[in-house]
């Protein structure tokens, strides 16, 4: 059957996508996307109907003269929606009468009351400009006040969603705040709600700081008297969120996780036991893919346990049984997962535990023998994991009985021990053998008691250093032998004596560091000592 798509119709019609979905749907006609196909019988009854639809407005096309001289705004915005309706608001504000227009609109708004409905026509005129829309978004700031009315009082969804694309072109300091109160107020126009908090992501700096600001104007919530009204209320706007995140691609700030645990328990009623599960689930599900965008955008994020403290949030709100209900029924908690698997494994990699991860792991999951058999299951082509890092991987942190579980970390573990020793002993080498070549022979001839002492030290240290370098190869640790090398500095590469210390570019090793081999691959276990080089 041949039609047309509703967008391109609309154009055609010279009509607001909105305003065109309304006059299908008097005719019967439903639609649920701009791409929906309108038949050719569907728009001969469209036709009909707006032609009937001018009949009733009277015959009379709308002028600019009769925009000037209208003296009320509500007969203004009747003029205009005749023109949209019979297809001449095109012709009417065609050059410099766009213009007129919007002058006539400001002109006519001179109480408080009548803002909202004016932002709202200016809406709807933007809609129909034609691509000269910021003609009328660059006068935004003159059709409000600080003193605006609450964007619920005005009549329906369509003039909601036309009045805040205005707001969302208004620059005063005070409208951010406005408009993350509205969002939460409005009940059921998510189309407005939608502008208002992405205008209003896009005047914060990051993802986290609009997260602190929507939880910290949630109290809203809490006057709902009606917990049910509140849950949906809640999932709503859960929903309008993750939407805006999902368009958006600046930057994401710190502690997203905290943003996002916060607003979870803002959001929900208190009690949950006696409502509805489904929509609580849905709720959390909206949030979750927040934090999914958020590691698309910013990987490293999800390589820290605290970006998913959401989860741990939503456990202990809804306790083990109701938390395992909705792990079983997400349709996000598998892709959290992914990430969580995929970050146990880089760190893995760099030869670290991490139980922050691991506990948001044992929170992904039923039980901990699921959690042991995810991890076995995606590190079984990861064949250069150091073994013991594996084993309390593959564990789930859990210790077995006579297997000794070592916690690596740079600086702190048995291998950076070891390198540390094996630095000091070949540092010392030539030190102690000039003294068993040149010292212990003179001492021989003039003092042969400190002569033995002397020899049994330096007979000592050989057996250290023997022990020290078979310990090395064993744990396959190499010195870098960079020592009184000039380089170029790096921080990720090396440790600057007394820290860290800006405009270094030439530094001098004055201590070796260790690296360590698995599987094929060298890493740095212990950086090298540098000091800035003065030459």
């Amino acid at each position: 059957m041949n039609g047309t798509p509703l967008k391109k119709l609309a154009r055609n019609l010279n009509l607001p996508l909105d305003q065109l979905s309304a006059e299908l749907k008097a005719i019967g006609v439903e639609v649920k996307s701009d791409e929906d196909q309108i038949t050719n019988i569907q728009q001969l009854k469209l036709s009909q109907r707006l032609r009937a639809t001018s009949k009733e407005f009277g015959a009379t096309e709308v002028t600019l003269k009769a925009i000037q001289s209208t003296t009320d705004l509500l007969e203004l915005n009747e003029l205009l929606t005749r023109a949209m309706a019979d297809r001449t608001i095109q012709a009417l504000i065609k050059d410099t009468n766009l213009d007129v227009v919007v002058d006539a609109v400001l002109a006519l708004t001179t109480q408080p009351e009548q803002e909202l409905l004016a932002a709202a026509i200016l809406g709807r005129l933007a809609a129909v400009a034609r691509g000269r829309e910021h003609l009328v978004f660059d006068r935004a700031d003159e059709v409000v006040s600080e003193d605006l009315a609450s964007i619920e009082t005005l009549a329906d969804g369509e003039a909601k969603q036309y009045a805040s694309q205005i707001l969302a072109h208004i620059v005063w300091p005070w409208v951010a705040n406005y408009s993350y109160r509205e969002a939460l107020v409005i009940d059921s126009a998510d189309n407005a709600r939608r502008e208002l908090l992405a205008a209003n992501l896009m005047r914060e700096a990051s993802i986290a700081d609009w997260l602190r600001s929507i939880s910290s104007h949630a109290k809203i919530l809490r006057e709902i008297e009606s917990p049910e009204t509140c849950l949906k209320r809640a999932r709503r706007i859960c929903a309008v969120m993750s939407d805006v995140v999902d368009r958006y691609r600046g930057e994401v700030g710190t502690e997203i996780g905290a943003g996002l645990a916060r607003c979870l328990k803002e959001f929900l009623p208190t009690k949950l036991v006696e409502l509805d599960q489904r929509v609580v689930f849905d709720a959390i599900d909206y949030l979750l893919s927040i934090l999914r965008r958020v590691t698309e955008l910013r990987f490293s994020h999800a390589l820290e346990g605290a970006t998913y403290e959401l989860l741990i949030q939503g456990k202990k709100l809804l306790g083990n049984s109701d938390w395992g209900a909705f792990i079983n029924n997400s349709s996000v908690i598998p892709e959290v997962r992914v990430a969580l698997l995929e970050s146990a494994l880089v760190r893995a990699r760099q030869n670290r535990q991490h139980r922050e991860i691991l506990s948001c792991l044992l929170a992904c999951y039923s039980s901990k023998a699921h959690v042991i058999t995810a991890i076995k299951r995606h590190f079984q082509d990861a064949r250069d994991l150091d073994p013991d890092v594996a084993k309390w991987w593959l564990s789930a942190g859990g210790e077995t009985e006579g297997l000794r579980q070592v916690e690596h970390k740079v600086g702190n573990n048995e291998d950076s021990q070891i390198g540390a020793l094996l630095i000091e002993v070949e540092s010392n080498r030539e030190a102690m053998e000039k003294v068993g070549r040149a010292v212990v022979p003179l001492l021989e001839i003039s003092e042969p008691v400190l002569a033995s002492t002397v020899k049994k030290a330096v007979d000592g240290y050989e057996a250290i250093a023997q022990t020290a370098r078979r310990l090395a190869r064993m744990r396959k640790l190499t010195k870098t032998d960079l020592k009184g090398g000039r380089l170029e500095y790096n921080p990720l590469e090396h440790e600057m004596l007394g820290g860290h210390q800006a405009g270094v570019r030439r530094v001098k090793v004055v201590r070796d560091g260790i690296m360590k081999e698995f599987a094929g691959k060298t890493k740095t276990l212990v950086k090298p000592w540098v000091e800035p080089d003065e030459e």
